[in-house]
């Protein structure tokens, strides 16, 4: 496998663009949003802390810098239509949970509403808002996590046996894992 291509830099970011997606959603009062987020990532173990990056102009960043908080909250494959909603319109201009189907539910631990569809989900506190280039990463402190029984095998990793994480390949492309062993 010599036979290297140069990938135009704008394209570049597709070779490590297989993370999961998310939704985040968050609120200012009244004001509430969900958002599909692919670029996100664990930055720290203590404190818990996890990394996601918003366009500037994202009306979710808007309410998470009110607020102080959001929530991550863990689709499966079942919900593929409800992200591509969610992703297609503003939080500004339609209702996401009322248009994509979705049940909001008051956190516990922060002032937001979490995804009753969602597979799993993390209550997070604001720690760090980095500017970068055209985004935000807003780093969270994870004050809670609940997940839906039988989740995790006994390893402690997702069992895609019964649920199939959707991990985002770019543009309209979308994966589920398999989970194998050695």
């Amino acid at each position: 496998m010599s036979n290297f291509k140069e990938i135009p830099i704008k394209d570049s970011h597709r070779l490590l663009n297989a993370g999961n997606v998310i939704l985040v959603s968050a609120q200012n009062g009244d004001q509430k949003t969900i958002t599909p987020v692919a670029w996100q990532m664990p930055v720290s173990s203590n404190p818990k802390l996890f990394a996601i990056a918003l366009g500037h102009k994202r009306y979710c960043l808007e309410l998470i810098k009110k607020s102080n908080c959001f929530c991550i909250n863990i689709p499966d494959a079942k919900l593929i239509d409800a992200i591509n909603i969610c992703g297609s319109h503003s939080g500004r201009d339609i209702d996401k949970c009322k248009e994509a189907k979705l049940t909001p539910a008051k956190c516990t631990k922060v002032d937001c509403f979490y995804i009753k569809e969602c597979i799993a989900y993390l209550e997070c506190e604001v720690y760090k808002f980095i500017e970068v280039g055209d985004h935000t990463i807003v780093v969270g402190e994870v004050k809670t996590a609940h997940g839906v029984d039988g989740l995790l095998t006994a390893d402690g990793v997702y069992d895609t046996d019964k649920f199939q994480i959707i991990n985002h390949l770019g543009g309209d492309y979308f994966a589920m894992l398999k989970l194998v062993k050695d």
